[in-house]
C-alpha cells in the first residue's frame, strides 16, 4: 500500500511540474492604426443616413480613419435623416471569440462641435441568450437641433483592453436555479475591428421642403416654329445621355467602403440574400470592388 501511495504522489508531482514548466502561448494582438487619416476634421467625414429600423455595420479595414483626441482610429459616421427631429438609438457591439470593438461615441452639433461623449464605462454589458451574442449596449437620443451627427470609434486605450464575461452555461444555470457548473468565464479581447448594430426608433418626425431640381436649360432659337420643334428632341436626347453616363460613373471611395462593410456584415450574419442584394445594388451604383469583396468573403 505504501508503494502505491508513493507512486501516486510521484505521478501527481510530475504532472504539476509539467504544467508549471509548459510554455505559455501568448497571442499578441494588432491594435495599431498605421494608415493615414482620411480627414482633418469632423466636417470632412462621410456620413451614413440613419434610415430604417436598424443598421448592421462593421468597422474594418475598409472603414474611414480619423484623427481623434486620443489618436487615430477606424470609425463609422452617421447622420439623422431629414424627416426625423429626434431619434432614440440603441448601439450594440457584438462580442465574438475573435474579439469585440470597444466603442466610444461622439455626438456632434450641426456645426460639427462635440456636444456629448459616451465612454465605454457607460455601456451596459449584456450576456448572450438563445438569439443574441454577448454585447456592449448603450441607449441615447439624437436630435436635429443639438446633435444630428454621431461618430463611433475606439481609442487606443480601449483597443488594448479586454473583458471577461460570464460563461453562457453559468448564466443558464443561475437563471434556472441549478448548481454552478465548473466552467471558466471567457476573456474577450478588444480589437480595432468589430461588428455592431444600431436599433433606431424615431421619436419626433419633422416636415421639410425638398429642394427643386434645377431646370434643364433649353436653347431657344429666334427662328421659325419648325426649327424650334427640331431643337426640342436634341435637348431631350442630351438630357438622357447625360443621365445614363452619370449612372455609370465611378462610385466614391466612401460609398465603396460603406457597401463593402454592409456586405461583410451580411455574410458574417449568414444572410446571403442580403449580401447578394447589396452587391448587386452596389454594382448598379458603379462599385468596382463589391463583387470581389463578396467573393472573397464567401471563400473564407
Amino acid at each position: 500500500m505504501n508503494i502505491i501511495k508513493t507512486t501516486l504522489a510521484a505521478l501527481l508531482a510530475a504532472s504539476l511540474v509539467g504544467c508549471a514548466t509548459s510554455p505559455s502561448t501568448e497571442t499578441i494582438k494588432d491594435v495599431a492604426v498605421t494608415q493615414q487619416a482620411c480627414c482633418e476634421g469632423f466636417s470632412q467625414f462621410s456620413w451614413i443616413p440613419m434610415n430604417g429600423d436598424s443598421i448592421d455595420f462593421v468597422v474594418d479595414q475598409y472603414s474611414q480613419i480619423g484623427n481623434f483626441a486620443e489618436g487615430k482610429s477606424y470609425f463609422a459616421g452617421f447622420v439623422l435623416p431629414e424627416n426625423v427631429e429626434r431619434m432614440r438609438v440603441d448601439l450594440k457591439s457584438w462580442m465574438r471569440s475573435t474579439g469585440v470593438f470597444a466603442p466610444k461615441v461622439l455626438l456632434l452639433s450641426p456645426t460639427f462641435e462635440v456636444v456629448e461623449s459616451i465612454e465605454l464605462n457607460e455601456f451596459e454589458i449584456k450576456s448572450s441568450d438563445m438569439f443574441r451574442l454577448s454585447r456592449y449596449e448603450k441607449r441615447f437620443e439624437m436630435s436635429q437641433t443639438t446633435a444630428p451627427y454621431m461618430v463611433v470609434y475606439s481609442p487606443l486605450e480601449y483597443r488594448e483592453g479586454e473583458i471577461q464575461i460570464p460563461h453562457p452555461e453559468r448564466v443558464r444555470a443561475e437563471e434556472l436555479g441549478l448548481a454552478r457548473p465548473m466552467v471558466t468565464d471567457p476573456v474577450i479581447q478588444h480589437q480595432k475591428f468589430g461588428s455592431l448594430e444600431l436599433d433606431l426608433k424615431p421619436i419626433n418626425l419633422r416636415s421639410y421642403r425638398v429642394s427643386e431640381a434645377p431646370a434643364v436649360p433649353v436653347v431657344t432659337q429666334p427662328t421659325t416654329t419648325v426649327t424650334q420643334a427640331k431643337v426640342a428632341p436634341v435637348a431631350a436626347t442630351t438630357t438622357v445621355s447625360s443621365v445614363a453616363s452619370s449612372s455609370t460613373a465611378a462610385m466614391l471611395p466612401e460609398s465603396e467602403a460603406f457597401y463593402n462593410s454592409q456586405i461583410k456584415a451580411a455574410v458574417e450574419s449568414n444572410d446571403m440574400k442580403k449580401a447578394l442584394t447589396l452587391m448587386e445594388e452596389a454594382k448598379r451604383a458603379g462599385s468596382s470592388t463589391a463583387e470581389a469583396t463578396f467573393l472573397e468573403l464567401i471563400k473564407k
